[in-house]
This record gives C-alpha cells, structure tokens and sequence, in this order.
C-alpha cells in the first residue's frame, strides 16, 4: 500500500475470504480493509474508486467477475466497477492446471475486451500470462509499479 501511497492514492482493500490469511504479513497501516456485506441501511463504506486493482486475482475470483457472478462484497465491487468503466488492472495467480480449463481463456479475453488491464504476476508482461507454480517464489517477483504503469486513475486521465 505504501507505493500508493507514494502516488498520492488513497487506497483500501476489499479482500475475499481466501486473501485474508495473504493479508497478515502485510503493512496495512492506515488502509482501511473492507470485510463483508454492509446493511442495506448502512452507507456506503468506501469512497467511489478512481482506479481498481486485482491482486490476486484468482482463477475463482476472474471467472466469477467476467461472468457476473456478483455474490461478495469483492465481487460486487469488482462488477460494478467493470460496468462504470473504472479503470481496472487484474494480476492473475492460477496454476498450469487451472489456466488450461476453458473457462480461463473466455474469462481474460472478456475482461481484457471490457477493458481491463492484465498483468503477469511473474514478468509484468502485459501481452502474455505464464501459470504460476506453487513454490517458486512468484509472489516475490511480483512488482506493484507493473501495476502502476497500466493504470490511470479516472481522476488523472
């Protein structure tokens, strides 16, 4: 968050269930983490987003938000931002196995047609995307300027 923050941004996290035990050795100091569904009484809990990135972004979270599947708070998150035209970039984290079901490719070439921005975890190449396997330290490659420099934030555009 602190190369956000460095940009001026205002970041938050909006983790799924599953991210959260990857948000523990995180320096989350002063960012807010959004968890669950509010009320519908309540307000709204986040400010509406400049810019939106997906990291990770699972095979279980990217076939679910190209096909709608807004059942989460994320996954709301994640739709409506697809539908307002929010800039979005999606690093996707999926192994050999994963990326080889069909639904894998429909999804990335309906997000990227939507125009999201994908990122290779592992290069930051934004043209190719190599599967990620357990182990091998791929988290570690992973550079959030690769992010940065695919996404322009609504109010800076």
């Amino acid at each position: 968050m602190r190369a956000a923050r460095t940009r001026d941004w205002d970041p938050y996290v909006i983790p799924t269930d599953a991210a959260l035990p990857w948000l523990a050795d995180q320096d989350l100091t002063d960012t807010p983490v959004i968890l669950g569904n509010r009320k519908p009484t309540e307000p709204r809990r986040t400010p509406t987003a400049d810019a939106v990135a997906v990291v990770p972004a699972t095979f279980h979270t990217l076939n679910a938000w190209a096909t709608g599947n807004a059942y989460s708070y994320p996954l709301t998150t994640l739709c409506a931002a697809l539908g307002s035209q929010t800039p979005t970039v999606a690093v996707p984290y999926a192994s050999h196995e994963l990326t080889n079901h069909p639904a894998w490719s429909a999804s990335l070439a309906l997000l990227r047609r939507s125009g999201v921005g994908i990122v290779d975890p592992q290069d930051g190449s934004g043209e190719s995307l190599t599967p990620v396997k357990s182990g091998t330290g791929a988290a570690q490659k992973f550079r959030w300027e690769w992010v940065f420099e695919r996404i322009v934030p609504a109010q800076d555009s």
